[in-house]
């Protein structure tokens, strides 16, 4: 059977590969019942990875690696005289030194095998020669940093050699079963012993107590060990600490990543194309952008970050707690932000998390919060007589308002978002919202007064529920009016014309619903929503187009559509109310028609809205001050010095 078979491959110069095929026949192995299996599995490595290295694969019949050098052998001694006999024998056992000490082979006896070589060349009678393999050999050593090595081609006494290498063996002998830790018992164990137990104990995903002392105990041997023991160590202890998958926080695993890193504190900035050993240096770069902060963080809040991952039970109050020890970890970041250096995965429907990201995000509601207030003050304020009850009505607004903002707003935005169907809720309470509000809208004038002002109140409820909820599901580049600002007084003129466009808006409902229906200026909301959050309200545009479905519809095909049939209902519901409802109610249908003919603004992105109201709002104040001449060149000064602004944006 050859290496190729035995790992289970076809030839290939991939050493990712080959080590991903050793990894895996290494786990149908069993080293404490089958060691002579686990022998061979290794030597197969080695002779794969040789030749990836060294050889071409195209039509090569030979079996193994030693074949090829039995057949240079027996070559060579048909074609040479003894000398180039010899020389050819300590050319192949330098190369031989050479593949063992590069590939890092393991079971490889470096100090025994570097005396017989160097015993070989002591006996050489040309001494050119042997000078010439000791100049090559002393060259390989330094360059794979093996200066520990010098020694015995130094030493001129063969036999002082063997002594010394002797007493080394012995000195070894004896530190092999010294352990460090209680758990490890000495008088029985032995590193090679332990070194297995670790490595079956982490491929099982073992994170024990004990496997880490073990753990602990080989890594600290570094520096009283043999080098090939170092090597051996590493290489058998690196694929299974770097298989064990997580995907929460374990406290157990992390000491294992640093006491590795702690061992081995230059393989971070080294790049290897091993597969193991890119996959470990992975977990370790994770885990180092992590550090500051896990070790800051106490033990018993691991459990608590980590019902912040998938699907998990809603737990506010442990929530509030960990709220408030991250506050404690970093005064200069949002709980979220310190959250999401953590990496965690699938938070996007946690509970929890979207519920620690609603109360971090609550700056964010503040002017949504306000209009609740005021709108809620102004409800209660028509219920209850006015008269000396103004500070009754301010108690009840100022509870319900504690309560909805720092209560049901936060649950409320959690229960929707955290909805593995979220999406086609929201898609659906975007439609619900819309049509119950132009329902409302076109029945003011039938509906009894107070009828009409509570179910327009809950309306606007669920008005505010729903901002708060696209606001906390936007993305940060979602509905930024202010991207078309290029100079700091562009800014100031989209902020004039929104705060323009939004009175306006709520001016016209105010004459419509005046004297008798001054409630009626609530459904001016609809309208403005779309002017601040146009993509968040896009979905609705799409919603009342046309046969939107169809798959040969370019983006702008279905844009024009959408267009055509918005207008065609307009046209409808401004035929309808005109023939076929009386004056007094017609009004209110108008009003109706504003409100679908709004939609059209959520076809804008917010770019294109963004330079379409700073560009118009520049022409109306040029208009209304036209007669002050001064304020007009002024605003087409600074017109032009954002067009300029804007030009080297764009060529830079």
């Amino acid at each position: 059977m050859t290496a190729w078979q035995r790992l289970g491959i076809e030839p290939t110069d991939n050493q990712r590969e080959i080590k991903k095929a050793y990894a895996k026949q290494l786990k149908l192995i069993d080293q404490d019942t089958q060691p002579e299996e686990f022998i061979r599995l290794r030597e197969a490595l080695e002779i794969a990875q040789f030749e990836a290295e060294h050889l071409t694969y195209e039509n090569e019949d030979s079996n193994n690696l030693f074949s090829i050098f039995e057949e240079n052998v027996s070559f060579n001694q048909q074609n040479s005289n003894p000398d180039d006999l010899s020389n050819q024998t300590l050319e192949n056992k330098l190369k031989r030194l050479k593949h063992h000490i590069v590939i890092q082979d393991i079971n490889f006896n470096i100090r025994d095998e570097l005396i017989h070589f160097n015993n070989e060349i002591e006996v050489n009678e040309d001494k050119s020669i042997s000078s010439h393999f000791k100049n090559q050999i002393l060259d390989l050593l330094k360059e794979n940093d093996l200066d520990d090595f010098y020694y015995i081609f130094i030493e001129k006494d063969a036999e002082n050699i063997d002594k010394n290498y002797q007493k080394i063996i012995e000195k070894e002998k004896i530190e092999y079963s010294v352990s460090k830790s209680e758990s490890i018992q000495p008088d029985t164990l032995s590193i090679p012993v332990i070194l297995d137990e670790v490595s079956n104990a982490l491929w099982n995903k073992d994170i024990s107590d004990i496997t880490f002392d073990k753990f602990n105990y080989l890594l600290s041997q570094q520096y009283d060990i043999p080098l090939s023991q170092q090597i051996e160590i590493k290489d058998q202890l690196q694929a299974p600490l770097a298989e064990i998958e997580i995907h929460d926080l374990q406290p157990e695993y992390f000491r294992f990543l640093e006491l590795w890193h702690e061992t081995y504190p230059d393989d971070i900035n080294q790049y290897n194309p091993s597969y193991y050993s890119s996959l470990l240096q992975e977990k370790l770069n994770s885990f180092l952008s992590q550090y500051k902060l896990l070790k800051k963080l106490p033990n018993e809040h691991f459990e608590l970050l980590n019902k912040l991952s998938g699907e998990k039970k809603f737990h506010p109050l442990k929530m509030l707690k960990l709220r408030k020890s991250l506050n404690k970890i970093s005064k200069n970041y949002s709980t979220v932000e310190i959250i999401d250096k953590f990496h965690l995965s699938n938070t996007h429907t946690n509970y929890n998390y979207l519920f620690l990201k609603s109360l971090s995000s609550f700056w964010k509601f503040t002017i949504i919060n306000i209009l609740f207030i005021t709108i809620t003050f102004l409800f209660f304020n028509s219920l209850i007589a006015p008269d000396n009850q103004i500070i009754v009505n301010l108690l009840i607004t100022v509870c319900i308002s504690f309560i909805y903002i720092f209560i049901l707003q936060p649950i409320l935005n959690t229960k929707i978002l955290g909805h593995p169907d979220y999406e086609k809720i929201l898609s659906y309470y975007l439609k619900y919202w819309f049509l119950s509000g132009f329902i409302l809208c076109s029945l003011t004038p039938w509906l009894p007064d107070l009828l009409h002002q509570h179910l327009s109140y809950g309306w606007f409820i669920s008005t505010i529920i729903l901002l708060s909820v696209l606001l906390l599901d936007a993305t940060p580049y979602m509905n930024r009016l202010e991207q078309s600002t290029f100079i700091n007084i562009d800014k100031w003129i989209i902020n004039i014309g929104l705060i323009s466009l939004s009175l306006f808006l709520i001016s016209v409902f105010l004459i419509i619903g005046e004297p008798d229906h001054t409630w009626f200026i609530i459904y001016s909301l609809i309208p403005i929503c779309f002017l601040f959050y146009p993509e968040s309200f896009r979905p609705l545009f799409y919603i009342f187009g046309y046969n939107k479905e169809s798959t040969n519809l370019a983006d702008k095909q279905i844009i024009y559509r959408s267009i055509g049939i918005i207008f065609f209902r307009l046209f409808w519901i401004f035929g309808f109310s005109y023939l076929f409802i009386k004056s007094s109610s017609q009004p209110f249908m108008y009003a109706a028609g504003l409100i679908l003919g709004s939609i059209l603004i959520t076809g804008f992105s917010a770019k294109n809205l963004s330079s379409t109201l700073k560009y118009l709002t520049y022409i109306s104040l040029c208009i209304a001050t036209l007669y002050t001449i001064i304020f007009p060149l002024i605003l087409i000064y600074y017109l032009y010095q954002s067009y300029q602004a804007k030009k080297i944006i764009l060529s830079s």
